[in-house]
């Protein structure tokens, strides 16, 4: 099961590990709150809010982003996890062909970092 949300400050930065693979950012019905939360939340890790570039639309009744570093930032979450290097093909066929994972810079607590995301392809 997922934790709780954790407070923001410096002392976690080490919780962010510095492996890109097990870091998803997440804009849509995986967030917290969202109705295919528990996809993640059975993974277990940690939540973090972040900020990402780029323009953010609906398409076919989702909301869909396409990453831009000139773009309005947009808030977001971070959500890190070892299981997520073994959970992505899975997380692939659940966005389907509308959507890519690539990775992206994000910053979280004031630090840049990368991270995958799921970038609309159409529409």
């Amino acid at each position: 099961m997922a934790r709780s949300l954790i407070p923001m400050t410096a002392d976690l930065l080490p919780y962010l590990g510095n492996r890109p693979e097990e870091r998803l950012i997440v804009y849509g019905s995986l967030a917290p709150g969202g109705a295919n939360n528990f996809i993640l939340a059975r993974l277990g890790g940690f939540w973090y809010r972040c900020s990402i570039f780029g323009h953010m639309r609906i398409v076919k009744g989702f909301k869909s982003f396409t990453y831009d570093p000139r773009g309005k930032e947009h808030q977001a979450w971070l959500f890190v996890s070892p299981a997520l290097v073994e959970k992505f093909p899975d997380l692939d066929d659940f966005e389907g062909e509308d959507y890519r994972r690539i990775l992206i810079p994000v910053t979280v607590m004031g630090q840049a970092i990368w991270a995958y995301i799921y970038e609309g392809v159409g529409g």
